[in-house]
């Protein structure tokens, strides 16, 4: 037992995953995304010199990528590496793209990855707010309960609805009701982060049958909002708690990763069934790397948006009929909301200025939390309270939508506050 725990926190078994994963989506690739979804924009065009070029990158990036986790930051670089430039450097491999925006990408995850590591010559002393943990826990449940209240209130609920194929006929329904002003910010708030909070805490003090309360609440939560990501929160809490209190190896990832692609794509295969290979390969793996690609062929010929769809808003004109993410998905053909992560939106504001900008603000949030939850707190716990922001900030949202509407900025409050949780 113990020369299998040696193996699997070892560094060059990580890389072999890492590897193994890479190659299924390759696989994954030629099989399912191309025959089905050439259409799209996943189209081959291979050559010899860029393919090898693109595993070499890859193997560069498995090399600088964290093992181990000790902390967020090491669990957030090892998804950088698979979850966005896996799936990048196999899209350029396969279909010929232009290098550049792989190389911007791989030189921004080892900008985060030296930023978070390097050693200051002096100690930051942040001081314990006396009575924080109280603060949080008692905010996170008064929240929790307004929000149920106002969805009773506000006749959200009578838009509840737990049909996985049927939600987007209730969301817009419910968000009319419900998403009224302020409130629009405060609801993802509570269900992104503040139910996520509370149902960490409960497994942290293994109390499952308030654990068990606070999921058929989230439950509720999806059912009225219609969002289909609050139902896999839990697990994905859950799963954190279960390995990441035990184990430090990030092999779990890769591993995990190659379970999926290759279960969903033989039942593609097998079974003839399209929908997993298309939920779990495409959807998470090669849109986002797609749509990277196209926020970057597009706004290198046209003009910048410089924040002037948010926080310049009032100083700069927005230069577009469209927004952002509906003039990029006209733009690649699909005509659906294009959202993507902060090298895509930080490139669409200001080339490569926006995306440098991105890169060291980002950088200094996560060793912030590095900082907040070191020795304070188990590192489990400020990975489950931070990684649905953190999620959202690399592949699905412009950075500063993160920190307000995804509520990055809520999950760092939160982790200050229980700085004296361990204790």
């Amino acid at each position: 037992m113990s020369n299998l725990k040696s193996i699997l926190h070892g560094k060059l078994f990580f890389i072999l995953c890492a590897l193994i994963f890479r190659g299924l989506l390759d696989v994954s690739y030629l099989v399912f995304v191309n025959p089905l979804f050439s259409y799209a924009g996943f189209t081959i065009d291979v050559t010899f010199s860029a393919y090898i070029f693109s595993w070499f990158l890859f193997l560069i990036t498995c090399i600088y990528t964290p093992h181990l986790f000790m902390k967020v930051s090491d669990y957030f670089l090892c998804s950088f590496s698979l979850a966005i430039l896996a799936p990048l450097s196999s899209l350029y491999g396969l279909s010929d793209l232009d290098e550049f925006p792989l190389l911007v990408t791989f030189i921004s995850f080892l900008v985060i990855q030296f930023i978070v590591k390097l050693k200051l010559p002096f100690k930051i002393k942040i001081p314990v707010l006396r009575g924080g943990p109280l603060v949080a826990k008692g905010g996170a449940l008064i929240s929790i309960f307004f929000l149920i209240g106002w969805y009773f209130y506000s006749g959200a609920w009578q838009y509840f609805n737990l049909d996985f194929s049927k939600v987007y006929e209730y969301r817009e329904l419910s968000a009319k009701a419900a998403n009224i002003g302020l409130l629009a910010y405060f609801n993802n708030w509570v269900y992104q982060i503040f139910s996520i909070f509370v149902l960490a805490w409960m497994l942290h003090e293994r109390r499952f049958f308030m654990f068990s309360v606070f999921l058929l609440i989230q439950i509720f939560f999806f059912g009225v909002s219609g969002h289909k990501s609050l139902f896999f929160y839990p697990i994905l809490v859950l799963s954190i708690w279960f390995y990441f209190r035990r184990y430090h190896a990030l092999s779990i990832i890769p591993i995990g990763f190659c379970v999926i692609v290759v279960i969903t794509l033989l039942t593609y295969v097998l079974f003839d069934q399209i929908m997993p290979a298309s939920m779990f390969i495409r959807r998470v793996f090669y849109v986002p790397a797609y749509l990277t690609y196209q926020y970057f062929d597009f706004f290198s010929v046209n003009q910048f948006v410089i924040w002037s769809n948010s926080i310049l808003s009032n100083f700069i004109s927005y230069p577009y009929n469209e927004s952002l993410v509906v003039l990029i998905g006209n733009y690649e053909g699909s005509g659906a909301a294009a959202n993507n992560g902060y090298v895509a939106s930080g490139y669409a504001h200001l080339g490569l200025m926006g995306v440098g900008l991105y890169t060291i603000i980002f950088s200094i949030l996560i060793r912030l939390i590095d900082v907040f939850s070191s020795k304070t707190m188990p590192a489990w716990f400020a990975l489950a309270i931070t990684i649905v922001p953190l999620r959202a900030a690399l592949i699905s949202s412009d950075l500063f939508t993160t920190l307000l509407t995804h509520g990055l900025i809520i999950s760092l409050i939160l982790l200050y506050l229980n700085r004296q949780y361990s204790k």
